[in-house]
């Protein structure tokens, strides 16, 4: 009965994450941690069986935090990829607020498209929808440079699980607690949602100033010295409609 209601209860916290990497480990415990401090997190498992997988993007929208787990196959994954972009739109609305996480994974692999990280981003956008590519490539790499941008927190090859996820959670639980105080200082008539919801400057609500990777992009087409002229037509024509 409780885990049925629970699951009617808007989340506070959406946890964003590759199953590849991550699903038998570090973002369950994280997910039960905290539960267990007494904060309502959501994870794709939390979904019920039949549920319609486009049901993810309302969770985020519910939510107040997202914490995004960028790690070695983050960018193998669609689907992580669309959650960053939502996530990202809801930043940008102000109506989140989102906690990057770098699993074993430098901020450069993320900002520069290194290595294999970039790679799968690249060969994912050519496998899906080949004869069509559209902008999305574009979306996924602003979302992936809006979170590189912002202030993170690194698990590294030495690090402690246990530790580093009750660093997590405390952070969470600041900045709930100091959002549910904004929030009750706040409740006036005008406006609606949390349009009144004021956050300090440099709050990590505010949209980033940090722009599409057009330069990015095109490093990106040089350093795998893609040489397909129908993917770079393609990539360039799109960059140049951006």
């Amino acid at each position: 009965m409780m885990a049925s209601s629970s699951r009617n209860v808007k989340p506070q916290v959406f946890i964003n994450f590759r199953g590849a990497d991550l699903r038998r480990n570090f973002a369950p415990y994280l997910h039960d941690v905290l539960h267990r401090n007494g904060i309502n997190a959501f994870i794709d498992n939390d979904l019920q069986v039949g549920e319609n997988l486009t049901n993810l993007f309302e969770k985020i929208e519910e939510s107040t935090v997202a914490v995004a787990i960028l790690s070695s196959k983050y960018t193998e994954s669609d689907w992580c990829l669309r959650e960053l972009v939502k996530i990202k739109e809801c930043v940008d609305r102000r109506t989140l607020w989102v906690i990057p996480v770098f699993y074993k994974l430098k901020t450069s692999t993320v900002k520069d498209l290194e290595g294999s990280f970039g790679f799968q981003l690249w060969e994912l956008w050519r496998k899906e929808n080949h004869c069509n590519r559209d902008d999305r490539i574009l979306k996924w790499d602003a979302a992936l440079q809006d979170v590189s941008g912002r202030k993170a927190l690194r698990f590294l090859e030495d690090s402690v699980e246990a530790t580093f996820v009750d660093t997590i959670a405390i952070h969470i639980q600041n900045f709930l607690s100091k959002d549910k105080q904004l929030r009750e200082e706040n409740l006036k008539p005008q406006g609606k949602g949390g349009e009144n919801l004021k956050h300090e400057e440099g709050s990590n609500m505010a949209s980033s100033s940090i722009k599409p990777g057009e330069q990015c992009l095109k490093q990106l087409e040089e350093k795998l010295d893609v040489d397909c002229n129908d993917d770079k037509t393609r990539l360039l024509g799109v960059v140049g409609m951006a």
